[in-house]
């Protein structure tokens, strides 16, 4: 880290206890958006960070499908970490999906086989992850 921070142009304003200038890996500046509000570089790349872990434009839920025969289906889905809600939607989903690709694929209709529904203990933070299995009816 001290080769990083060695290879940073030197902050003027930042200096240490005997009164050398030292280097900074992030800018001691604020940008000025209005006359009242100012934001510095730290808030701006924390802010860009949690945007970027919690995506709050991104759909609450993957879903995966995979053929398992000419007429059976297997969904999968998962959810994203950061979530607002939406904990009871997977049955949902995948009742939503299974109408679309019975639609698609020209069949009447589907019966739902198999259901779970569940949490994966994974890092950082646990997953809520549902899977089942379709067989479309001609």
């Amino acid at each position: 880290m001290t080769a990083a921070c060695a290879s940073v142009s030197k902050n003027p304003s930042a200096v240490d206890a005997s009164g050398n200038s030292v280097s900074t890996l992030i800018p001691n500046k604020s940008y000025n958006l209005t006359p009242a509000v100012s934001l510095s570089v730290e808030n701006i790349l924390l802010g860009a960070a949690l945007y970027w872990a919690v995506d709050p434009l991104a759909p609450n839920w993957q879903l995966e499908q995979t053929p398992l025969g000419a007429d059976r289906v297997r969904i999968s889905l998962r959810k994203k970490r950061f979530a607002s809600g939406g904990d009871g939607e997977a049955v949902q989903l995948l009742a939503r999906r299974a109408e679309q690709i019975a639609r698609d694929g020209g069949y009447a209709g589907y019966t739902l086989t198999e259901y779970t529904e569940g949490v994966e203990s994974t890092l950082p933070l646990a997953q809520r992850v549902a899977q089942g299995v379709i067989q479309l009816n001609r």
